[in-house]
């Protein structure tokens, strides 16, 4: 994330309240995806708590 700030020289957005605003949308935005692969990971490993190794290899290997 600095970095990209940096490129796209968004360090003059800390000068206005509307600029933090902006910034700290983008950084929201950049959380969400590894959030959602987070939580469909935990989901996952709830759903099949009680499963056999087996029966989770079939299921990860129906869903590629």
């Amino acid at each position: 994330m600095p970095h990209a700030v940096q490129y796209f020289r968004l360090q003059e957005w800390v000068d206005s309240v509307t600029g933090l605003v902006a910034l700290g949308g983008l950084i929201f935005g950049c959380g969400l995806p590894g959030w959602a692969i987070v939580r469909w990971v935990f989901n996952f490993i709830e759903r099949n708590r009680d499963a056999g190794i087996d029966e989770v290899a079939k299921e990860v290997k129906e869903v590629q």
